[in-house]
């Protein structure tokens, strides 16, 4: 198996980040162009409080990609260094980078709660995401000692 494999989720998951940028700048534009509910000083600030939900999801969204993502991209660009890839850890890339599609996807469209536990749907990608890291880290960590 090629090494190279590992770079595959790594740069999907640039493209996620980007298309979260470039959705939230657009929704921003339109908030202020076209719909005209928000000044354009509004656009200055990061955080457009101004603008509707979808907006500030997709900016919270942005700012979680990159939070744990981080992590990944070290801990892919760690195995890759160390001649470590192995179709495992590919296969377990891939699954970290659609999970977090999952979590953007939820994040943004349908930001809402999980009824008698409290706790946001979008974590039900999430964790697993975040478990899956866990374990792609602690196993590059493991076959370097």
């Amino acid at each position: 198996m090629s090494p190279e494999l590992i770079f595959e989720p790594v740069i999907n998951m640039l493209w996620l980040s980007l298309a979260v940028f470039a959705f939230g700048t657009t929704l921003r534009l339109k908030s202020i162009i076209i719909d005209k509910k928000s000044k354009e000083e509004d656009f200055k600030i990061p955080t457009f409080d101004n603008g509707g939900e979808t907006i500030q999801n997709s900016q919270r969204n942005l700012t979680n990609l990159f939070e744990f993502p981080i992590f990944f991209y070290v801990v892919c660009i760690m195995i890759y260094v160390t001649g470590n890839v192995d179709g495992y850890f590919v296969l377990l890339a891939t699954w970290f980078f659609w999970l977090r599609v999952a979590h953007t996807v939820t994040h943004i469209f349908y930001n809402k709660v999980i009824p008698g536990i409290a706790i946001p749907v979008r974590t039900l990608f999430w964790l697993p995401s975040t478990i899956i890291l866990g374990w792609m880290a602690y196993r590059a960590c493991s076959v370097m000692m």
